[in-house]
């Protein structure tokens, strides 16, 4: 059994627990950003079980995928903040959650956070690699 199989159904669960408090709770950027996340990285892992050929791959192909995928986290993170503040504000309907402000920072956050997510990819890619040998 791959190790990210055994963690893979509690780590769903726990973030349909998340998202179930998160869904009657006020708006908060800190629990967007948390549950978004959560949600991108439970993603990461369906898709871990799913390509185990990425562990043949050669070195560079590895690096150069995980600082891919590191980019895609960092920008995902916040382009799917982004929809679940759309999202929470549509489901309680009584007028905006959060501010012009909130908006307008969380998208100034994405180069840095992209960016920041290519650098932890590269890491890993790097890691991995260091592993195999």
């Amino acid at each position: 059994m791959h190790p990210s199989n055994r963690w893979y159904k509690p780590a769903l669960v726990i973030v349909g627990l998340f998202a179930a408090v998160w869904m009657v709770l006020e708006g908060d950027m800190l629990r967007d950003v948390v549950l978004a996340g959560l949600l991108l990285l439970v993603g990461l892992m369906a898709l871990m079980r799913r390509w185990s050929w990425m562990r043949s791959l050669p070195p560079r192909k590895t690096v150069a995928l995980a600082t891919v995928g590191g980019l895609a986290y960092g920008s995902g993170l916040v382009l799917l903040t982004l929809f679940l503040m759309t999202v929470k504000t549509g489901l309680h309907a009584h007028g905006p959650e959060y501010t012009s402000y909130e908006l307008v920072w969380l998208w100034n956050q994405l180069l840095l956070w992209a960016a920041a997510g290519g650098l932890v990819g590269l890491g890993v890619g790097l890691l991995a690699v260091a592993a195999r040998r």
